[in-house]
């Protein structure tokens, strides 16, 4: 017996095309013209229902895991009754089919699935489905061939797919999603056979006595380990080192090849997984040491065990040996050193030389984050005798690193936008950059939204701190060019000075054009050459690397120009970026006075920093001093601080337009005349302004703490006793500082 019609109420029947839509939606039918467009407005024509896919968290408790919810009246319309197959087709995807289950709540012509059951193709902008009821019959199916489309998967998982996707429907190209532990995997159906076959079935009932097997082609095809991307050229060099060195019949019988590798690099740059991707592509017999796993309290235990490990690893061979964060096994030899971190190095340095003995056919491949903390023993040929470093990615790494990322992840992010996002991510290392994805997936899901954008990206750009900085950034306040008034032309010249070679490197390499080493801000105390720098870095978007003179400088010997080495190579990491050196002539003083000190040394690595051996690419040095005069002269020629900006007092408009600034975050009263107090200012610098007002708000409150606002009379009272404090004799200097540099 046929099901009774659905409610009147709900839907009506068009007389002009004869289909049935949605009362709500009838006049945008008949405003339609009866055009057929089902995301506007849905409709039912021939026991087939066109409408729009909604995606659902989750489905209603009592339903069954492979349901889709429509409205009784929307079933009752195509002639579905709950459980019924109902298949689901979509433009541009392989069809679905689901048990029907009424969804009393819903809108009258939803279709609601699932969302984290959907594969990709489902995943969409495009809603547009067509529902309709499965007439032929459904015979179980006996065997079925599945492929994982994007993960490495085990083939002992086949158990649980069997037990999670009984009763479920498929055909041959159907995919189903599965959750394995916590990774999203894509599984289609390549195959099916069932007992009785005929041409008329096309789809096939799932049961707990369904044989699954992986398709070898498809189960080979995924062995091959995905990498992170952005390091293909390092992974190309180590595996011609490994395969060299288990050459040992070719041309490698004739030298002694490399049989130790030292991979170092930031923490969290891809070190480890650089090492899981060349064990799983070379197919070959692995072994891991560590610290915490072989490090024993008795005597003699722990030698005892990296010894059986590396015999394992040589009946085991072709072998490679992991040695992770191998500065824990091997540290640097010191006065502080235990026996037992002696007696461990010595024995691994015993078993490394032991490889080349026997002529095994065992790599060695060390990672750390500190070379320098390894002992020197291991780091000579014949040992560890090849270091390759993991750069921090610069934009071209950043953006293969994301294109694989995303790529595993429902987005509609562009790939132009993927190029300015990985150009905005300074300093991110891989780990950063899988934790911006993460970043960018919950922002999505708290919106509400199904596919990841590029405003879910950005803003997780905000979250996400880049580890290549840790050590050294600084919270720079949010200072723009609108905070400091005035000084226009000296904006100009600095934007054009240190923002604009960075940003437009290929302007200025198409007309030749060198950009300048170094720029240095003189000028008078409290004239704001800290705070130009720290809008100039807010402004810029640039890595600011903000250093103090004395931040520099140790008793320890060596370790003050160690300090400055560091901080050039951070810089050259996360380039582009800017170093500021506030208060500059304490490290750049003149030299030849007294005897030889640690300053002398720190300039002198800070000389050879500026244009050394090693090019400062991308890396601009931004200078502020007061007393430019007593600057070394070395620091001042073409190639270093080549470009001088005298920042000066501040004349009447500059004056003004910072009174004006600083009073539009006070309350004054409509008597406070701005041009005045500019006027009776001059020779004030901007610290000095700011003081002014700060003391004529102090006399407001000293008159009357509940003063509503502060008036004209409190500025007359603070005009009469404060002073220009800039020494003419200061003022001086510059002038000359400025005439001597232009002779020269």
């Amino acid at each position: 017996m046929p099901p009774k019609q659905g409610k009147k109420t709900l839907w009506v029947e068009c007389e002009k095309c004869n289909c049935t839509i949605p009362t709500n939606d009838k006049s945008i039918h008949i405003e339609l013209n009866c055009a057929k467009d089902q995301v506007k407005c849905p409709y039912v024509e021939g026991s087939k229902l066109f409408s729009w896919l909604e995606r659902c968290c989750s489905l209603p408790e009592n339903a069954p895991s492979n349901a889709v919810l429509i409205h009784p009246s929307a079933g009752t319309l195509i002639g579905a009754v709950i459980g019924c197959p109902l298949e689901i087709k979509k433009k541009g995807s392989p069809s679905i089919l689901r048990r029907m289950w009424p969804s009393k709540t819903s809108s009258p012509a939803a279709v609601i699935l699932q969302a984290a059951d959907l594969s990709g193709s489902w995943c969409s902008d495009n809603k547009s489905v067509i529902v309709s009821v499965l007439e032929q019959e459904l015979p179980l199916a006996c065997t079925v061939n599945i492929k994982i489309n994007n993960q490495k998967i085990d083939s002992h998982i086949i158990d649980l797919l069997q037990e999670h996707f009984k009763n479920y429907f498929v055909c041959i190209g159907s995919i189903l999603v599965y959750y394995y532990f916590g990774k999203k995997i894509e599984i289609e159906f390549v195959n099916i056979k069932a007992e009785t076959l005929s041409d008329a079935h096309v789809w096939f009932s799932l049961s707990e006595n369904t044989i699954w097997k992986i398709d070898q082609k498809a189960l080979e095809k995924c062995k091959k380990p995905q990498i992170v991307g952005g390091y293909a050229d390092i992974v190309d060099d180590i595996k011609t080192l490994i395969q060299i060195s288990f050459n040992i019949e070719g041309i490698a019988a004739h030298f002694q090849p490399t049989r130790g590798l030292l991979l170092y690099g930031h923490s969290g740059i891809g070190k480890t997984a650089i090492c899981r991707y060349l064990i799983d592509n070379l197919k070959c017999n692995h072994i891991e040491i560590n610290g915490p796993t072989i490090f024993s309290k008795y005597f003699g235990e722990t030698e005892a065990t990296m010894k059986n490990l590396f015999v394992k690893a040589v009946e085991s061979e072709p072998c490679i040996v992991i040695v992770d964060e191998i500065e824990t096994i091997c540290p640097r030899r010191s006065s502080g050193s235990t026996e037992q971190e002696r007696r461990v190095t010595s024995a691994f340095v015993s078993l490394l030389d032991s490889l080349h003995e026997g002529n095994n056919r065992v790599f060695i491949l060390a990672t750390t984050r500190k070379p320098d903390a390894i002992d020197p023993m291991l780091r000579r040929f014949g040992r560890l005798d090849k270091e390759i470093e993991v750069p921090v990615p610069d934009r071209l790494r950043r953006k293969e690193i994301l294109c694989v990322l995303l790529k595993g992840l429902p987005t509609k992010v562009p790939s132009d936008e993927i190029i300015s996002i990985s150009d905005m991510a300074h300093g991110y290392v891989a780990a950063d950059l899988v934790n911006l994805c993460t970043q960018a997936s919950i922002k999505c899901i708290k919106r509400g939204g199904q596919l990841i954008e590029t405003e879910d990206v950005i803003s997780a750009l905000t979250i996400v701190r880049p580890s290549a900085m840790r050590e050294l950034l600084i919270e720079v306040p949010n200072v723009r060019w609108t905070d400091i008034g005035g000084l226009d032309h000296l904006k100009l010249k600095l934007r054009q000075a240190v923002e604009w070679p960075l940003k437009h490197s290929e302007s200025f390499q198409r007309l030749g054009v060198k950009a300048p080493a170094g720029v240095l801000l003189y000028g008078p105390p409290g004239c704001s050459k800290t705070m130009i720098a720290k809008a100039l870095a807010t402004e810029s978007g640039l890595n600011f690397l903000s250093i103090k003179g004395p931040e520099l400088f140790s008793k320890f010997v060596g370790e003050s120009e160690r300090a400055v080495r560091d901080l050039f190579t951070k810089a050259r990491q996360v380039a582009p970026s800017i170093i500021f050196f506030d208060e500059m002539d304490a490290i750049g003083g003149e030299r030849g006075v007294g005897e030889a000190s640690v300053h002398e040394r720190v300039l002198a690595q800070l000389l050879t920093e500026l244009d050394g051996v090693v090019p400062l690419k991308s890396v601009t040095i931004l200078a502020a001093t007061n007393r430019p005069d007593r600057m070394d002269r070395a620091l001042l020629r073409p190639g270093r601080l080549d470009r001088l900006i005298y920042v000066p007092l501040p004349d009447f408009e500059t004056r003004l337009q910072i009174i004006e600034i600083i009073l539009s975050k006070m309350s004054i009263s409509d008597d406070v005349n701005s041009h005045y107090v500019a006027t009776k200012t001059e020779g004030f610098s901007g610290a000095e302004l700011q003081a002014l007002c700060h003391e004529a708000a102090l006399q407001a409150l000293e008159n009357d703490l509940d003063c509503p606002a502060v008036r004209m009379e409190h500025f007359h009272i603070v005009l009469k006793d404060f002073r220009a404090r800039t020494p003419q004799s200061l003022l001086k200097i510059y002038e000359e500082f400025s005439l001597g540099q232009r002779a020269n």
